[in-house]
Protein backbone atom coordinates (compact mmCIF):
# COMPACT_ATOMS: atom_id res chain seq x y z
CA UNK A 1 0.00 0.00 0.00
CA UNK A 2 1.01 3.65 -0.30
CA UNK A 3 0.29 5.87 2.68
CA UNK A 4 -1.44 9.19 2.09
CA UNK A 5 0.75 12.10 3.19
CA UNK A 6 0.66 15.87 3.32
CA UNK A 7 3.80 18.00 3.52
CA UNK A 8 4.20 20.28 6.55
CA UNK A 9 5.88 23.68 6.31
CA UNK A 10 8.76 24.22 6.81
CA UNK A 11 9.61 20.51 7.23
CA UNK A 12 8.06 17.19 8.13
CA UNK A 13 5.08 15.30 6.78
CA UNK A 14 1.61 14.44 8.06
CA UNK A 15 0.73 10.77 7.58
CA UNK A 16 -2.82 9.48 7.36
CA UNK A 17 -2.79 6.19 9.24
CA UNK A 18 -5.87 4.11 10.03
CA UNK A 19 -4.85 2.12 13.09
CA UNK A 20 -7.78 0.48 14.85
CA UNK A 21 -7.49 -0.56 18.49
CA UNK A 22 -5.41 -3.71 18.86
CA UNK A 23 -4.37 -3.69 15.20
CA UNK A 24 -0.67 -4.04 14.44
CA UNK A 25 1.10 -2.58 11.42
CA UNK A 26 2.19 -4.82 8.56
CA UNK A 27 5.78 -4.90 7.38
CA UNK A 28 4.94 -3.04 4.16
CA UNK A 29 3.46 -0.09 6.10
CA UNK A 30 6.40 -0.08 8.50
CA UNK A 31 8.75 0.07 5.53
CA UNK A 32 6.89 3.06 4.08
CA UNK A 33 6.99 4.82 7.43
CA UNK A 34 10.73 4.22 7.75
CA UNK A 35 11.35 5.67 4.29
CA UNK A 36 9.25 8.76 5.07
CA UNK A 37 11.06 9.20 8.38
CA UNK A 38 14.50 9.08 6.78
CA UNK A 39 13.45 11.64 4.20
CA UNK A 40 11.53 14.10 6.40
CA UNK A 41 12.93 13.54 9.95
CA UNK A 42 9.53 14.29 11.52
CA UNK A 43 6.14 12.60 11.09
CA UNK A 44 2.77 13.81 12.39
CA UNK A 45 -0.26 11.55 12.90
CA UNK A 46 -3.78 12.64 13.86
CA UNK A 47 -6.58 10.94 15.78
CA UNK A 48 -4.73 7.81 16.90
CA UNK A 49 -5.70 7.54 20.62
CA UNK A 50 -3.17 4.80 21.40
CA UNK A 51 -2.35 3.06 24.64
CA UNK A 52 1.28 3.16 25.76
CA UNK A 53 1.80 -0.40 24.47
CA UNK A 54 0.25 0.47 21.09
CA UNK A 55 2.44 3.55 20.81
CA UNK A 56 5.51 1.47 21.64
CA UNK A 57 4.58 -1.02 18.91
CA UNK A 58 4.26 1.77 16.35
CA UNK A 59 7.54 3.35 17.43
CA UNK A 60 9.39 0.06 16.97
CA UNK A 61 9.06 0.79 13.25
CA UNK A 62 11.84 3.36 13.76
CA UNK A 63 14.18 1.72 16.25
CA UNK A 64 14.50 -0.37 19.41
CA UNK A 65 12.26 0.66 22.30
CA UNK A 66 13.55 -0.49 25.70
CA UNK A 67 11.13 -1.70 28.35
CA UNK A 68 12.09 1.13 30.67
CA UNK A 69 10.09 3.66 32.67
CA UNK A 70 12.99 6.07 32.20
CA UNK A 71 12.46 6.07 28.42
CA UNK A 72 8.67 5.65 28.27
CA UNK A 73 6.53 7.84 30.53
CA UNK A 74 3.99 10.67 30.77
CA UNK A 75 4.83 14.35 30.31
CA UNK A 76 2.08 16.09 32.21
CA UNK A 77 1.14 19.07 34.34
CA UNK A 78 -1.86 17.25 35.86
CA UNK A 79 -1.03 13.55 36.39
CA UNK A 80 0.60 12.46 39.64
CA UNK A 81 2.94 10.19 37.65
CA UNK A 82 3.66 12.89 35.07
CA UNK A 83 6.90 14.83 34.68
CA UNK A 84 8.22 18.23 33.59
CA UNK A 85 5.21 20.08 34.97
CA UNK A 86 4.87 23.61 33.61
CA UNK A 87 8.50 24.65 33.06
CA UNK A 88 9.69 26.21 29.82
CA UNK A 89 12.30 24.24 27.88
CA UNK A 90 14.96 25.77 25.66
CA UNK A 91 15.99 24.27 22.31
CA UNK A 92 17.66 20.91 22.78
CA UNK A 93 18.18 17.34 21.67
CA UNK A 94 17.30 14.84 24.38
CA UNK A 95 20.29 13.77 26.52
CA UNK A 96 23.03 14.89 24.07
CA UNK A 97 25.54 14.48 26.88
CA UNK A 98 25.27 10.68 26.69
CA UNK A 99 27.84 8.81 24.58
CA UNK A 100 24.93 7.40 22.54
CA UNK A 101 22.07 9.96 22.58
CA UNK A 102 18.51 8.80 21.95
CA UNK A 103 17.68 8.01 18.32
CA UNK A 104 13.96 8.75 18.08
CA UNK A 105 11.37 10.41 20.29
CA UNK A 106 7.58 10.29 20.06
CA UNK A 107 4.90 12.30 21.86
CA UNK A 108 1.22 11.32 21.79
CA UNK A 109 -1.46 13.72 23.06
CA UNK A 110 -3.61 11.90 25.62
CA UNK A 111 -5.32 14.94 27.16
CA UNK A 112 -4.72 18.49 25.95
CA UNK A 113 -6.80 21.63 26.35
CA UNK A 114 -7.45 23.62 23.17
CA UNK A 115 -5.02 26.41 24.14
CA UNK A 116 -2.29 24.20 25.58
CA UNK A 117 1.37 25.04 24.96
CA UNK A 118 2.71 23.91 21.61
CA UNK A 119 5.99 22.11 20.91
CA UNK A 120 8.41 23.67 18.44
CA UNK A 121 10.80 21.74 16.19
CA UNK A 122 13.75 22.64 13.95
CA UNK A 123 15.57 20.46 11.40
CA UNK A 124 19.33 20.72 12.00
CA UNK A 125 20.11 19.11 8.63
CA UNK A 126 18.17 21.77 6.75
CA UNK A 127 19.78 24.42 8.99
CA UNK A 128 23.26 23.15 8.13
CA UNK A 129 22.43 23.26 4.42
CA UNK A 130 21.39 26.92 4.82
CA UNK A 131 24.64 28.00 6.49
CA UNK A 132 26.88 30.32 4.48
CA UNK A 133 29.82 28.50 2.89
CA UNK A 134 32.32 30.37 5.08
CA UNK A 135 30.52 29.29 8.27
CA UNK A 136 30.33 25.70 7.07
CA UNK A 137 34.10 25.77 6.55
CA UNK A 138 34.68 27.18 10.05
CA UNK A 139 32.64 24.51 11.87
CA UNK A 140 33.90 21.53 9.87
CA UNK A 141 35.96 19.24 12.09
CA UNK A 142 35.16 21.11 15.32
CA UNK A 143 33.87 19.33 18.42
CA UNK A 144 31.58 20.54 21.18
CA UNK A 145 31.18 19.64 24.83
CA UNK A 146 27.66 18.53 25.75
CA UNK A 147 26.90 18.59 29.48
CA UNK A 148 24.21 17.21 31.74
CA UNK A 149 21.40 19.68 32.25
CA UNK A 150 21.29 21.43 35.59
CA UNK A 151 19.59 24.63 34.40
CA UNK A 152 16.59 25.13 32.12
CA UNK A 153 16.70 28.79 31.18
CA UNK A 154 20.24 29.29 29.87
CA UNK A 155 23.19 27.37 28.46
CA UNK A 156 24.63 24.88 30.94
CA UNK A 157 28.34 25.31 31.62
CA UNK A 158 31.00 23.04 33.07
CA UNK A 159 30.91 25.05 36.30
CA UNK A 160 27.19 24.29 36.66
CA UNK A 161 27.84 20.56 36.97
CA UNK A 162 28.02 18.64 40.21
CA UNK A 163 30.57 15.98 41.11
CA UNK A 164 30.01 12.87 38.98
CA UNK A 165 27.87 14.60 36.34
CA UNK A 166 28.30 13.23 32.83
CA UNK A 167 29.51 15.19 29.82
CA UNK A 168 30.46 13.99 26.33
CA UNK A 169 32.27 15.46 23.33
CA UNK A 170 30.45 15.16 19.98
CA UNK A 171 31.24 16.69 16.57
CA UNK A 172 29.59 20.04 15.85
CA UNK A 173 28.57 18.56 12.49
CA UNK A 174 27.46 14.94 12.50
CA UNK A 175 26.40 12.78 9.57
CA UNK A 176 23.26 10.69 9.36
CA UNK A 177 24.61 7.20 8.58
CA UNK A 178 21.65 6.04 6.47
CA UNK A 179 21.68 9.04 4.12
CA UNK A 180 25.11 10.65 4.52
CA UNK A 181 23.31 13.94 5.28
CA UNK A 182 25.25 16.34 7.55
CA UNK A 183 23.47 18.06 10.43
CA UNK A 184 24.33 20.41 13.28
CA UNK A 185 24.66 18.83 16.70
CA UNK A 186 24.85 21.79 19.07
CA UNK A 187 21.93 23.19 21.06
CA UNK A 188 21.33 26.28 23.15
CA UNK A 189 20.71 24.49 26.45
CA UNK A 190 23.26 21.67 26.84
CA UNK A 191 26.18 22.65 24.58
CA UNK A 192 28.69 24.15 27.01
CA UNK A 193 31.42 25.15 24.56
CA UNK A 194 33.27 24.38 21.36
CA UNK A 195 36.51 22.58 22.15
CA UNK A 196 39.72 24.51 21.50
CA UNK A 197 38.19 27.99 21.49
CA UNK A 198 38.13 30.59 24.24
CA UNK A 199 34.75 31.11 25.88
CA UNK A 200 34.22 34.37 24.02
CA UNK A 201 35.16 32.76 20.69
CA UNK A 202 32.98 29.73 21.41
CA UNK A 203 29.98 31.82 22.43
CA UNK A 204 30.34 34.00 19.34
CA UNK A 205 30.55 31.03 16.97
CA UNK A 206 27.65 29.24 18.65
CA UNK A 207 25.65 32.46 18.38
CA UNK A 208 26.22 32.53 14.63
CA UNK A 209 25.16 28.90 14.33
CA UNK A 210 22.04 29.38 16.48
CA UNK A 211 20.95 32.42 14.47
CA UNK A 212 20.50 30.15 11.47
CA UNK A 213 19.46 27.02 13.34
CA UNK A 214 16.61 28.69 15.25
CA UNK A 215 15.46 31.17 12.60
CA UNK A 216 11.66 31.45 12.72
CA UNK A 217 11.40 30.52 9.05
CA UNK A 218 12.72 27.04 9.89
CA UNK A 219 10.51 26.34 12.93
CA UNK A 220 7.59 23.91 12.85
CA UNK A 221 5.23 24.82 15.69
CA UNK A 222 2.92 21.92 16.57
CA UNK A 223 -0.36 22.92 18.22
CA UNK A 224 -1.53 19.81 20.08
CA UNK A 225 -4.93 18.21 19.59
CA UNK A 226 -6.17 15.04 21.33
CA UNK A 227 -4.93 11.96 19.48
CA UNK A 228 -1.98 13.70 17.81
CA UNK A 229 1.36 11.93 17.69
CA UNK A 230 4.65 13.47 16.57
CA UNK A 231 7.67 11.23 15.93
CA UNK A 232 11.03 12.83 15.24
CA UNK A 233 14.70 12.03 14.77
CA UNK A 234 16.22 13.13 18.08
CA UNK A 235 19.69 13.54 16.56
CA UNK A 236 18.68 15.65 13.55
CA UNK A 237 15.67 17.48 15.00
CA UNK A 238 15.67 19.72 18.08
CA UNK A 239 12.62 20.78 20.07
CA UNK A 240 11.52 23.35 22.64
CA UNK A 241 8.40 24.55 24.41
CA UNK A 242 7.16 27.65 26.22
CA UNK A 243 5.82 27.89 29.74
CA UNK A 244 2.86 25.54 30.24
CA UNK A 245 -0.32 27.05 31.68
CA UNK A 246 -2.86 25.54 34.04
CA UNK A 247 -4.87 23.77 31.34
CA UNK A 248 -4.43 20.00 31.08
CA UNK A 249 -1.45 18.92 28.99
CA UNK A 250 -0.65 15.20 29.12
CA UNK A 251 1.54 13.62 26.46
CA UNK A 252 2.60 9.99 26.24
CA UNK A 253 6.35 9.73 25.60
CA UNK A 254 8.15 6.79 23.91
CA UNK A 255 11.87 6.62 23.11
CA UNK A 256 13.89 4.61 20.60
CA UNK A 257 17.47 4.03 21.70
CA UNK A 258 20.17 1.38 21.39
CA UNK A 259 21.35 1.99 24.95
CA UNK A 260 19.22 3.11 27.88
CA UNK A 261 20.02 6.02 30.14
CA UNK A 262 20.97 3.77 33.06
CA UNK A 263 23.18 1.59 30.87
CA UNK A 264 25.17 4.64 29.79
CA UNK A 265 25.08 6.50 33.09
CA UNK A 266 24.97 3.84 35.84
CA UNK A 267 26.62 6.18 38.36
CA UNK A 268 23.56 8.41 38.40
CA UNK A 269 21.01 8.11 41.16
CA UNK A 270 17.95 5.97 40.51
CA UNK A 271 14.42 6.98 41.35
CA UNK A 272 12.38 10.15 41.41
CA UNK A 273 15.45 12.41 41.39
CA UNK A 274 16.64 10.75 38.19
CA UNK A 275 13.32 11.26 36.47
CA UNK A 276 12.84 14.85 37.56
CA UNK A 277 16.32 16.35 37.28
CA UNK A 278 18.35 14.18 34.95
CA UNK A 279 16.53 12.18 32.34
CA UNK A 280 13.32 14.09 31.88
CA UNK A 281 14.60 17.63 32.12
CA UNK A 282 15.38 18.15 28.49
CA UNK A 283 14.15 14.68 27.64
CA UNK A 284 10.95 15.88 26.11
CA UNK A 285 8.65 18.79 25.70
Amino acid sequence: MTLKTCAIAPFGVEVMLDLAAGKSLGEAVRGELQALFLQHHLLVFRGLHLTMDEQIDLCRSFGPVPASAYENFYVSNTREDGFLGTRELQWHNDVPYLPSPYLVAALHAVEVDPDTTSTKFVDAAAAYARLPAALKARVQGLKALQVRQRLHDRANRLEDLEAGDLCTVHPVVRTQPETGQPYLFVNENMTAEIIGLSRDESDALLGEIYAGLYAESGVYDHAWQPGDMVIWDNLVVQHARGQVGSGARTLQRVTCTRHTYTEQYPADSVGEDLLNTTLLVGADS
